[in-house]
This record gives structure tokens, C-alpha cells and sequence, in this order.
């Protein structure tokens, strides 16, 4: 996937706002060829790929942004306050008008969402939806060169954007520790150019406090008032995990499943749930986790710091520490499969947290899960027509022992049926 934004100056009206003024320009976004700014103006009953917009607005919100632009991951069931302010550029406004394009970074990628809308007293509509994953250095260089161009215009006009400019030359002159530290801070989900020195400390302090396999994940999910807590809640959980019962048959079966090839992480969950359900050959109904034996999967009660943190998975088993008490089963049967997807997904031997995150590998993990619990296959053995209904999701949830949204999820994600309500 590529994103490509180009942009031709524009001669603009008087404005007291002489940055926008100078910088005003025909601004095109396509990501993989499909144009992201296409509107249809309904005043002139016309259609085209472009908006006319100040790039210095454009450009001040991408520096101020910069670093959670680029490492702040989104939880998509617990959205962060301040989040869409951040990664949607819809919210550069000013006055002036952009789409929803919403830039949602991952670990090592970064997810671009775009939304057709109609702004608010607009005669414009904003025609284009879709999704695609781009990676970081390439958005990244997309972004510089629209910040850096801007700086150019001014300075060839004599004109000064001393926050721009300052901020700009900061997130450039870097080195690799005040990098380490930007990225800690994004995925807190705060400027670290604007860090109270306190808190700067407690990032800090994490930082070094968390293994690294799971202070990236950990820290995207906490809350800026409970650092500490956080860091000696996983100290504490991952003691008492270490201190169950090993791998067993799961470590034995871990050392013998294929390598994963298919490219998508949710892809990958579902060939590895597959290549699991193969070897344990439990037929095509539900999935009983042993209470003893060599494939049993310890569970150990813990109590989360905050809802964001669904589970922590051992790093030498599938062992899970998880929420009991209160925790509908089919809820718990769900992390139970998303703690053994993840041990199995991985070869090294680091812990992990469960989470809502939407990274490769909760992702990964969430697909297994779907697809261990409810094979694809036994579900369309299910499924005689082409349409479902809602009441027959709820059966077919009671009969795998999940929740009819993971029903749905697989229905739709496999496309086995249409889902009627009514």
C-alpha cells in the first residue's frame, strides 16, 4: 500500500491570517490510487479530487502531532480521551475543511481509515471510504515533505511561523535516547514536548521498570495517573504466572506447528487456529479446555489496573491471568483461547498482555481466538441458507460457547451469510 500527497499553491484572498493567506493550496490525498479528498460540491453540482486548504494549519497540526501520529495505538473499545483530536485530520479545521481521514499507527505499521461525510453547514460532501495499512517510514516521508514544503513557501516569502519552525527543527535534531522517550510518551498518549517533569519521570521509571516484550503494549493502554500502579501490577501478576504450570503438551506442540505465511495478522490467527484445532482433532463442534492433563491451560485469578488490560499470558505457557469473578464464561473462554493463540503465535519466550489494541498481534490473537473457538468450517456445516438470522446467531453462540458477536464477526469475516434482524 502507498499514500501519496500532492499539493499546488493557490492564489488566496486578503486575509488577516497572512500564514494561510500564502499558503493556501489544492491538497490531494490518495492512498493506493483511491483519492481521499474527492468531494462532490453540491453548489455547483460538481465533482474533484482536491480541497483548498491553508498547509500551514495543515502543517502546524501534523508537527504538533508528530509523535503520536506515529506511535500512539488506538484502542478501538476503550478510545483514549483526545485521541481523534490527535489522528483525525479532520480536526486541523480553522475554518477550512478536510476529510475524515484518521492516521492510526501500529508497532511497526501505520492503519489509515477515511470516512464519507458532510460537514455541518456545508455545501460539500466528502464522497470516499476505505481502509489501508502503509508503512511507517513511508507515511512519514509523505508527512515531512508537506511540512517541509510549507516551511520553504514561508521562508521564500520572508514570512516567520516561529511554532512551526521551532517544533519542527526539535523533532528533527533528536538523538536516539530523546527518540526512546518521544515514543514512551506517545504511547501514553501525550505531547513529550509538553510533559510536566513528574510525569516525564514516571515514563522514565516504566520504562525501565516493564520487560520490554510488553511495556509498548502496557503503556498504550495505561492511564497517565497510574504509571506505577501499572508497572508493580505486572510485576506482581507475571511472578505469580511464572510460578504455574509449564508449557506441557502446548510447548511440545508449539515446537512442531508450521511456520505462518499468510500476510494479514488476523489471516495468521486463523491458519494457526487451524493448524492447533488439526493436531488436537476435538471434530467440529465445541472446544472443552481440559481441567488436567498435559493440555490443560492454567488460569490464575488477577484483578486488571483498568478495563484496557484484558489478561497477561505467561511467558513460558499459555498460563492466563485474567478477571474471574463476574466474567461471563463465554467471556473467559475467549481470553482463555486469545492467551493460547498467543503463546502459540510466538517463539520466543516473553510475556504478553491481552488487550484491545489494534496491533498485529492482538489482532492476531483475536482472530485465532474466533477461529478455535467457531471454526469457519463447522460454522457453514451450520448454516443452510444464505441468510441468518439474528435469533439462529444466538443459538449458534449458546452452541460454541461464545458470544453472538464473535458469531457475527466470523459469519461476516468468512462471508457465510447475510445477518437479518427482522
Amino acid at each position: 500500500m502507498s499514500i501519496r500527497i500532492a499539493f499546488d499553491w493557490v492564489e488566496a484572498s486578503p486575509s488577516t491570517d497572512q500564514l494561510a493567506q500564502s499558503t493556501m493550496a489544492a491538497l490531494i490525498i490518495e492512498v493506493d490510487g483511491r483519492p481521499v479528498t474527492s468531494v462532490l460540491d453540491r453548489r455547483s453540482l460538481s465533482c474533484r479530487n482536491h480541497v483548498i486548504v491553508p498547509l500551514a494549519h495543515v502543517a502546524e497540526w501534523l508537527v504538533g502531532n508528530w509523535w503520536r501520529l506515529l506511535y500512539e495505538v488506538e484502542d478501538e473499545r476503550t478510545p483514549r480521551l483526545g485521541f481523534a483530536e490527535a489522528h483525525d485530520l479532520s480536526f486541523v479545521g480553522e475554518g477550512f475543511l478536510l476529510p475524515r481521514l484518521t492516521i492510526s499507527p501500529t508497532p511497526d505499521r501505520v492503519r489509515l481509515r477515511w470516512a464519507s461525510y458532510r460537514p455541518a453547514h456545508s455545501e460539500i460532501e466528502f464522497t470516499e471510504q476505505g481502509e489501508a495499512i502503509v508503512d511507517r517510514p513511508e507515511l512519514q516521508g509523505a508527512v515531512q515533505r508537506v511540512v517541509e514544503a510549507t516551511l520553504a513557501r514561508l521562508d521564500g516569502l520572508g514570512l516567520s511561523a516561529e511554532f512551526l519552525q521551532r517544533d519542527w527543527a526539535a523533532i528533527q535534531s533528536t538523538d536516539s535516547d530523546e527518540r526512546t522517550f518521544c515514543r514512551a510518551a506517545a504511547l501514553l498518549g501525550v505531547d513529550p514536548f509538553a510533559v510536566p517533569q513528574p510525569l516525564a519521570d514516571q515514563v522514565v521509571d516504566f520504562w525501565h521498570r516493564v520487560e520490554p516484550a510488553i511495556r509498548e503494549d502496557a503503556l498504550a493502554t495505561a492511564n497517565r495517573d497510574g504509571l506505577a500502579q501499572l508497572a508493580n501490577w505486572l510485576t506482581d501478576a507475571l511472578a505469580r504466572l511464572s510460578a504455574s504450570a509449564g508449557g506441557g503438551g502446548w510447548a511440545d506442540m508449539r515446537a512442531t506447528l508450521p511456520a505462518l505465511s499468510a500476510p494479514q495478522p488476523f489471516q495468521r490467527g486463523f491458519e494457526l487456529a487451524q493448524a492447533v484445532r488439526a493436531e488436537l482433532a476435538p471434530g467440529s463442534g465445541r472446544y472443552e479446555f481440559p481441567a488436567t492433563g498435559r493440555e490443560a491451560l492454567a488460569l490464575v485469578e488477577l484483578e486488571p489496573p483498568s478495563s484496557s488490560v484484558q489478561g497477561v499470558v505467561a511467558a513460558n505457557s499459555p498460563a492466563c491471568g485474567m478477571r474471574v469473578r463476574g466474567v461471563r464464561e463465554d467471556s473467559s473462554r475467549f481470553l482463555r483461547a486469545r492467551a493460547l493463540g498467543d503463546y502459540l503465535g510466538r517463539r520466543e519466550h516473553t510475556p504478553a498482555i491481552l488487550t484491545g489494541l489494534a496491533t498485529d498481534r492482538q489482532s492476531q490473537s483475536r482472530a485465532f481466538a474466533a477461529e478455535f473457538l467457531v471454526p469457519e468450517a463447522a460454522l457453514r456445516q451450520r448454516l443452510r441458507y444464505d441468510q441468518v438470522h439474528a435469533d439462529e446467531v444466538d443459538d449458534l453462540a449458546a452452541v460454541f460457547g461464545v458470544s453472538s458477536y464473535v458469531i457475527r464477526h466470523q459469519i461476516q469475516n468468512h462471508g457465510l451469510a447475510n445477518i437479518t434482524e427482522w
